[in-house]
């Protein structure tokens, strides 16, 4: 799919700076590429040059904020996400990659995106 556009909040610059303990709204506009009947969200972060997966983390994508699922291709998706940074999280600068899939033995790439970001 085509991203049109990526928001963090907050964030006045990049990185994006998120104080451990609070929490941050991604939100991403993008057009389908293909028709599913369920989306799933993945998100990870590159620690210590290891890609781990953002712990708890709510993968079920067709329960975010303005999307509804089944989705046909070529329709603009506005999906919102809150993330909560934990107290435990490393002080830590990485670049975090966001996946929008179907949710089937595709597996097919809606949509995908990179923040940097600054756990602090």
């Amino acid at each position: 799919g085509v991203v049109k556009s990526v928001s963090v909040e907050p964030c006045n610059k990049e990185p994006c700076e998120i104080p451990k303990g609070q929490s941050a709204v991604i939100s991403v506009h993008c057009v389908s590429n293909t028709n599913a009947e369920k989306l799933r969200l993945s998100v990870w972060a590159e620690i210590a040059g290891v890609e781990l997966p953002y712990p708890g983390m709510k993968r079920d994508a067709c329960n975010g904020k303005n999307v509804t699922c089944p989705i046909k291709e070529n329709v603009d998706l506005h999906y919102t996400q809150t993330f909560q940074v934990k107290k435990f999280f490393p002080s830590v600068q990485t670049t975090a990659r966001f996946n929008l899939k179907t949710n089937d033995d595709q597996d097919k790439v809606i949509c995908c995106f990179k923040a940097p970001v600054k756990v602090v």
